[in-house]
């Protein structure tokens, strides 16, 4: 099983306006390899507002000398080859994936994913949430909240406990387990990933 936990920060409320991404590889049931860029947003939409910058503590001078988002998918996109990509609250981080892509008329690669805030929900009963920190804090990982790199290797953490905590090893077996339908992103367009919904039988 190969897997590719991705997180975004963003410097203001539009999606797209990824500011820094963070990568943690799994490979045979563990992280081999984290990755870190900062960003310099789109200069449509480079504003980094208070807000943001008070959640992630990324500054508008902090990535003055980043590369943009299209330097840098080019190292990001090999790593997606032959993975499942992972995020935990997956809709806002595909968002972005998503948005920027579309910023810089960038194809959406062929992947499918999975979201590990989805997943916690129907494996660990009775937390007070399924936000990263209270989850991690669950399963015993501690991490810096909000750092793309931390996040995203949080998220491994998370889905490496639930793939044990249900005696799977792969990210079907675990989907499949959890009523999950796994997201997909193809050329032209996506999928979102779902749970899926009990129906009562009619007497």
């Amino acid at each position: 099983m190969r897997a590719v936990c991705i997180d975004f920060e963003t410097a203001n409320n539009f999606i797209g306006s990824a500011c820094s991404v963070g990568i943690a590889v799994i490979e045979e049931g563990k992280i081999i390899d984290t990755k870190y860029w900062l960003i310099k947003p789109h200069l449509e939409y480079c504003y980094f507002d208070p807000y943001n910058v008070m959640i992630h503590g990324i500054k508008e001078e902090d990535v003055k000398n980043a590369p943009e988002f299209d330097v840098i998918y080019a190292e990001l996109k090999p790593l997606f080859k032959n993975a499942y990509v992972i995020a935990h609250n997956a809709s806002f981080d595909m968002s972005v994936l998503r948005h920027v892509l579309d910023l810089y008329e960038i194809p959406y690669p062929e992947v499918e994913y999975l979201c590990t805030y989805k997943t916690a929900l129907k494996t660990w009963s009775g937390l007070d949430n399924y936000k990263l920190d209270t989850v991690c804090k669950f399963i015993n990982h501690d991490f810096e909240h909000h750092n793309a790199l931390e996040d995203a290797a949080a998220c491994g953490n998370v889905l490496l406990s639930a793939l044990s905590e249900r005696g799977v090893s792969s990210i079907d077996e675990l989907a499949s387990l959890v009523g999950m339908r796994l997201g997909k992103l193809y050329a032209g367009g996506y999928k979102p990933c779902s749970i899926a919904k009990k129906t009562s039988k009619r007497a």
